[in-house]
Formats: C-alpha cells, structure tokens, sequence
C-alpha cells in the first residue's frame, strides 16, 4: 500500500485534507448501511410479522420475517464480490458511489411498500425485492470503506481511520434505533399503519448528503499508484483464493463472533423480551440505541488502540471475552430489568463485539492482503461471514430458544462457541500493525517466510 511520495514543509501535510474528506465519505455510508440494516432487523421483530406476514401464526410468522431477514444476507456475497472486481479494476471511489445508490434506494421503497391486507402475497414479495436491493449494495460499502480509508491513512494511523466507518455504522444504529425508539412509542394502530414507515422515508437525507461527499473526494493513493505501475488484476478474486485463499478462510473465522453475538443481540433481542419475557416493545430498542451511542465512541478509541499494541490483542481478547460473558448476558436479560438489560447490551454489543472486535477489524482486514486483490479478498471474506453467521443468527436464534422451551440457553452456548472461533482465527493470523511489526524486527523475531502482503506492508510501515 505506498504512499505517493509527496514534498512537505514542516508542519505541513498536503494529503491532510484529502484523507480526512475520504474518512467523512466513507463514514457517511457505513450510517446508511447499518440505518438501513438495523431498522429492518428491528422492523423484522416488531412490524413485518405483524403486517406482512399476518395469515400465519406468530412463531411462523416470526419466522417468515427473519427469513426475510437473512434474504438480504444472501443477496450480499452476490452484490459484493461483482462490485469489489470493478473495485479492484476501476477504483474504489465509483463502486462507493453505486453501493450508497442501491442501498438508499432500497431503503426508501420500504417505506412506501403496500402491505398484505392491501395486495396480498404481492407484499411480501415486494419486501424480499427491496431487501435483495439493499443487500446487494451492503455487500461492498462496509469492505469498501475499510480498504478507502486504509489506503488513505498514514501508515501508523491506520488502525484510528480505519475504524471511523465501523464508529459510522453504530452512528446508523444509534439513529435507527432512536428513531424506531420514538415511532414504537406511538399507539400500537399508528405505529403499524403509519409511524414505522417515517424512518425509512428519512433515509433519503443521508443519501443526499453522502453523494455529494463521495462525488468531491479522491481515489485512494495506494489505488492511483497500482494503475500507475500496471499492478491492476483481470481477475482479483482468482488471485485472491489462489494466493491467499488460508487467510481468507482466517478471516471469515475471525469474522464469526461480530456475526453471531451481534446479530443476536440486535436482530433477536427485541423479539425475545417481548414474546418471551412480555417486556414492551421499546425495552430492547433503548438498549441498542444506549449501546450504540457508547460503541460510537468505543469504536475509534479501540481502533486508535490498536495503532499501538496491535490489531490481535484486542480481538483475541473479545472472542474470549464474549465467549465468558455470553452466558451472564441472558442471566441479564432474564431478569425483566430495563437497568440490568441496558448494562448486559452495552457490555457484551458495545464494549466485547463492537469496540474491541470490531474497532480494530477494518485496518486488521485490509492490511492483510495486497493492493491489487485487497477489496475482492476483504469483501469475500466478510461477506462469507455474513451469509454464513449474520444473516442466519435471528433465525437460528429462534429456532434455539424455541428448542430450549423458551430458555436462552442454547444460543448462549452458540454465542459463546462463536466467541472461541474468533479467538483461534485471528491468532493463527500475522500481526499488521506498523509498530508491533517494528517491535518484532527489533527483537529479530520476523521471518523470513512471509506474504507479499506482509512484506508490502511492512515496507509501507516504514522502519525506526
């Protein structure tokens, strides 16, 4: 990933502005995506089984929704990997743009969706269409972002920029989550006819304003300089399992914590304090939105962290501790205490999974594999875990409690299995930080037997 070489006067750094423009531009999209993603995951529990799904009982009908759910998930491998070739062929900055384009309008067709007292099993129908538009856009924003803002950054920054789309997407959630909060307020007939619909409908102001970011930043560096030297791949997903097909699967298992535990919590939670404990509608959604907003600032201060004791420490320790709090977290839940879930969301959602696993993932991926294949490779990967773990948690979660006679029980075990599978995966992965790297040089424990990634990076690191 080189820097261009630039001329700098003392205190001046030219590609300053730019970096910091890029960083808004992608963090605009990563709210939109995670807005999107959490008001249908929210709506999924509390609304669309209600609305689109009513000729079923509630359990089917649950069911139904979640599946709907997870069709999105389906739809993001696809969108992902066709948009992350152009990606890696064309640049990063015009797939971003495409990506912002089919999520929003994806986002805003919901809101104004018929439902199937009005048109039938053309409802639903509908929903599933709407729901594979959004889900091929997410496919490449999050990878995308990652590799913009890493390509970006200084090389010791990269940790910090890096996980400014990852603060950006709990931004989403925190605002969905506020929203949907104050909608489920309404009487129950409002909220069902009318009040659910107005947060989709607001989407269409972060996408305006997200398009006009993208459209006035740059091309990354490290991109511009591939072009430049003819390192451009025909087929970067054929030279990304070639080459480094074992990392990837790495990834994907390093991936299965954030997936499962998060997608628990936030696409399940809310259908579990209301069928199972009878709590209102509202408790589990103020959970989310307090964790968000805690996980906004988590994100980037883990993220800044990591520029400066490594990207494997902090995951490492989140798989494990996820995998020993999985179990007090229900125990939590269990106990009907809004106080007591609010604590149990912002431990295990905001300070485990977001801030010390997912705040350093975004710079972790990226650094992991070499320019020409970095956004095909990072978003095979993701979007493996996504289809795999993600998409399917609400659903299996269901099907878990439902086995256990009510009980969390058994998800908590899944949960905490997860948890492991992180912790083993990242620590069969190299470090990429850059002065983790030179701690290990100083001490000669660097071999000689590594990646292209690895040595790109290293060099791009630079040495004391």
């Amino acid at each position: 990933m080189p820097d261009s070489p630039v001329v700098q006067t003392a205190g001046h750094d030219p590609q300053r502005r730019a970096r910091r423009r890029n960083a808004m531009a992608a963090v605009v999209g990563s709210v939109l995506e995670w807005y999107d993603f959490f008001l249908f995951s929210t709506s999924a529990a509390l609304v669309f089984n209600k609305i689109y799904f009513s000729g079923a009982s509630e359990f089917v009908a649950t069911l139904a929704s979640f599946a709907t759910f997870a069709v999105g998930f389906a739809a993001r491998p696809v969108g992902g990997l066709i948009l992350a070739h152009f990606g890696d062929r064309w640049g990063r900055k015009p797939v971003l743009m495409v990506t912002l384009l089919m999520m929003g309008f994806g986002t805003l067709a919901i809101g104004v969706l018929p439902t199937y007292e009005q048109i039938g099993l053309w409802a639903p129908a509908l929903l599933v269409a709407c729901r594979i538009m959004q889900g091929l856009g997410v496919g490449a924003e999050l990878g995308g972002a990652y590799v913009w803002t890493t390509e970006s950054a200084k090389p010791e920054n990269r940790g910090f920029y890096a996980s400014l789309p990852g603060a950006g997407e709990f931004l989403g959630v925190l605002c969905a989550s506020g929203s949907m909060a104050v909608v489920s307020s309404l009487p129950q007939e409002q909220f069902l006819s009318w009040g659910w619909r107005l947060p989709y409908l607001a989407s269409v102001l972060v996408v305006i304003g997200g398009i006009v970011l993208r459209y006035t930043s740059e091309e990354s560096e490290s991109f511009k300089d591939a072009v430049a030297e003819g390192k451009t791949e025909k087929a970067p997903l054929v030279k990304a399992v070639r080459h480094h097909g074992r990392r990837i699967l790495l990834m994907i298992g390093a991936g299965c914590a954030t997936a499962v535990a998060s997608y628990s919590i936030q696409g399940y939670l809310p259908a579990y304090t209301t069928q199972q404990l009878g709590l209102p509608d509202n408790v589990a959604v103020i959970a989310i939105t307090v964790a968000s907003a805690v996980s906004v600032f988590g994100v980037p201060v883990c993220g800044w962290l990591c520029d400066r004791i490594g990207r494997r420490p902090l995951i490492i320790a989140g798989g494990l501790a996820i995998a020993v709090f999985a179990g007090p977290f229900w125990l939590l839940v269990g106990t009907k205490s809004t106080p007591l879930i609010v604590m149990a969301v912002i431990l295990g959602f905001a300070v485990i999974l977001n801030s010390m696993i997912f705040g350093p993932a975004g710079s972790f991926y990226s650094e992991l594999l070499p320019t020409e294949v970095r956004y095909t490779g990072l978003v095979l990967a993701r979007e493996t875990t996504a289809v795999l773990f993600s998409g399917t948690a609400p659903f299996i979660a269901t099907l878990l409690v439902h086995a256990g006679g009510g009980s969390p029980w058994l998800l908590a075990g899944y949960m905490a299995l997860s948890g492991l599978v992180t912790a083993v995966s990242v620590l069969l992965l190299p470090e990429t930080a850059p002065r983790a790297l030179r701690r290990k040089e100083l001490r000669g424990s660097v071999s000689d037997g590594r990646t292209p990634a690895d040595i790109e990076y290293t060099e791009v690191g630079g040495r004391a």
